[in-house]
């Protein structure tokens, strides 16, 4: 039996994709302030934190970070949650803080770190990326490594692996 599969990835019309859409009645320095003040003082408002970074879009989360750094005299959301949150869950958070291309370039900076590959975080990215989306992670990892993207993944991974990557990884 064979199976056909067809499926086209959802994009809103604000061209956002994934399970987290804008919020309608969206404030950027209203949430700036709800996030700082959670984060103010003795311990860390965690409810908060998780209301608004996983019930706004990304880029709203965007405008949520400039109008924090306006907010908090210069320190950024990325800054604050690093400090104020821990594990798993500063993990999330500061990815949810951070533009996907930068996340992205960041964790194929570390896939391609120390011994070996880590082949999987390779797969995901190139795998699940448009084209425009991996022209801008590698816009991003020129800039926060100063290096090409494609001569490190050539420099880090071969064979058949190699090939298909790099043709992923080599956008127009």
């Amino acid at each position: 039996m064979t199976w056909k599969v067809s499926w086209t990835p959802q994009t809103n019309a604000t061209g956002e994709r994934g399970s987290i859409k804008p919020k309608a009645d969206f404030n950027a320095k209203d949430d700036a302030v709800a996030l700082r003040k959670a984060m103010k003082g003795l311990g860390t408002n965690e409810k908060t934190l998780i209301d608004v970074l996983t019930q706004r879009s990304s880029g709203q989360r965007q405008l949520i970070c400039k109008a924090y750094q306006e907010e908090a005299t210069g320190k950024t959301l990325v800054e604050d949650l690093e400090g104020d949150t821990h594990g798993h869950f500063e993990d999330l958070l500061v990815a949810l803080a951070t533009p996907p291309a930068i996340y992205d370039s960041q964790e194929v900076t570390k896939a391609l770190k120390g011994v070996g590959t880590k082949d999987s975080v390779l797969i995901e990215i190139f795998a699940t990326r448009s084209n425009k989306q991996i022209k801008e992670i590698s816009d991003a990892y020129l800039k926060q490594t100063e290096r090409k993207l494609t001569l490190d993944l050539k420099n880090e991974i071969s064979g058949e692996f190699a090939k298909a990557i790099l043709i992923l990884a080599e956008v127009l």
